[in-house]
């Protein structure tokens, strides 16, 4: 995996990987090729990943934010490490943005499916290009382990 600095590599190695475990593990997750060319990509593919994510797990939230989640609202993909971001170059880098334009972004997530859930809508805009927390991260991966179990 090439991260363009190697601290976002640490950032996302101390997020993601349980003890023992290193990022390469998760390689599916990352695709740092343009962002442009991922959404693309992923407007191709969604109607798919959406009927196959649908078929696998059911209707189910995995973003579930307490006070936020309403099923009822309707589903979409999430990508679980987001397409793009600018987190990392605002709290790592201290980037500032240029008057009137938000700081520069990075290309992190992939459209593999290890890196699609489903969400309610709710949850999907709330959450937009958010990094989720690494409990947060966890409880997705276990709620996928836990369905896949019980099917």
């Amino acid at each position: 995996m090439n991260f363009e600095y190697k601290e976002d590599e640490i950032y996302f190695a101390r997020l993601i990987c349980q003890s023992g475990e290193t990022i390469e593990k998760y390689e599916n997750l990352f695709d740092f090729r343009p962002l442009k060319v991922k959404r693309k990509e992923f407007n191709i593919i969604r109607n798919n990943i959406y009927n196959g994510l649908v078929k696998k797990y059911g209707k189910v939230c995995f973003l579930s934010y307490n006070g936020i989640c309403d099923t009822e609202s309707g589903f979409a993909i999430d990508h679980v490490i987001p397409l793009s971001t600018n987190k990392l170059n605002k709290e790592i880098r201290n980037f500032k943005s240029e008057k009137g334009k938000k700081v520069k972004t990075q290309s992190f997530g992939s459209n593999h499916p290890d890196n699609l859930i489903l969400a309610c809508n709710k949850c999907n805009s709330f959450k937009k290009h958010k990094i989720l927390d690494k409990d947060h991260i966890n409880l997705i991966i276990s709620s996928i382990k836990k369905l896949l179990k019980n099917n």
